[in-house]
């Protein structure tokens, strides 16, 4: 198994990362979580489990 991190403070990018990174791939399982940071800001993260 491979795994690729995918991060943005925009949930709209993030999307966008998500769904460059899976094009044409065998995709295991997608987790998603999110990170409060200081001044109200928030964090997106994606960890996307390929098939190797």
């Amino acid at each position: 198994m491979k795994v690729e991190i995918v991060e943005s403070d925009n949930k709209s990018e993030l999307d966008d990362l998500i769904n460059a990174c899976i094009q044409d791939r065998d995709i295991f399982d997608i987790k998603l979580t999110t990170t409060a940071l200081h001044e109200g800001k928030i964090q997106y993260t994606a960890l996307i489990m390929l098939r190797a």
